[in-house]
Parts: structure tokens; sequence; C-alpha cells
């Protein structure tokens, strides 16, 4: 059974996604940054969130099922939703069966930095205009503000 967060929680995470979106914007109707900073991404939501709220959330990765390539990074929220910048919070069904799903439940830097192909590579291909310090503010600005609205349970 899901445990959903705070409604607030839902608006600040929407509100992320959004303004994520409208400075990246989309290649063929996907989020830009969803086509390669996506782990830069969990990596500050997760940073951050962590830092704030005591119900945590984890970097989760969207593989081939043959684990040899990782499509996408995303976060898995306390709730057990999928969130990521691009698209928002979602169901990890719009990955399976296509994909297979690892959690990392233990923070891990180098699995991350493989799985992202490099945490400090540039994105000139999908996401040129890429901003590692503008995500950072935007994750901050609004989960600040979530805090002081709600406090520390998000859920």
């Amino acid at each position: 059974m899901i445990k959903m967060l705070h409604p607030k929680a839902y608006e600040a995470l929407a509100q992320i996604k959004e303004e994520i979106n409208q400075s990246f914007g989309f290649h063929e109707g996907i989020p830009r940054i969803n086509y390669g900073p996506c782990g830069v991404f969990a990596k500050l939501f997760y940073d951050k969130w962590n830092a704030l709220f005591s119900d945590k959330c984890h970097i989760c990765f969207i593989l081939t099922h043959t684990q040899d390539e990782c499509d996408h990074v995303a976060i898995r929220l306390p709730s057990g939703e999928l969130y990521d910048g691009g698209v928002g919070v979602h169901d990890e069904n719009e990955h399976i069966p296509k994909f297979m799903i690892e959690n990392m439940l233990n923070y891990d830097e180098q699995l991350l930095d493989k799985w992202s192909y490099g945490l400090d590579r540039t994105h000139q291909r999908f996401c040129p205009n890429f901003d590692r310090a503008l995500v950072e503010n935007i994750i901050s600005t609004k989960l600040e503000a979530l805090f002081k609205s709600i406090g520390s349970s998000a859920q």
C-alpha cells in the first residue's frame, strides 16, 4: 500500500518539474533533463530532500533487463512513487516490463556515477544548456519552502 505524500509535497514536486522543463525544454517530446542530466538531478534532489525530511527518498536506476545499460535515473519517493525532474511523479509501471528497476537503498556514489555515465560530464547533445547550479537552486528553493510549510514529515 502506498502511503501518499502530503498534498503540498505533490504541489512542490510539480513546481520543480515545471520550472526544470521551462529552463531546459524538450527534445522530440522528451524532457531534456531526462536525456543525461537525470543522474545529476537525482543526486541533487536526494541530498536536499533527505537533509530536510524525516521520510527519506532513495535513488533508483531504470536498467535494461541485461543490466548492461541504464536508461534513466530517478528518485523513489517515501510514498513508493517514482519522481524525476522531467516527467514528475509517476508509477514504476511506466518503465516495466520494458525495463527493470534497481533501487539504491544505500547511497553509492560510484554506482550513481556509473549509471549516470559520469556525474561531471557535459550534456551537449540533448541538454546543451544544462546548469547544475540552476537545478540545485530550483530544488532547494521549492523543498525549503515545502519544509517551512509542512515541517519535517512529507507524508
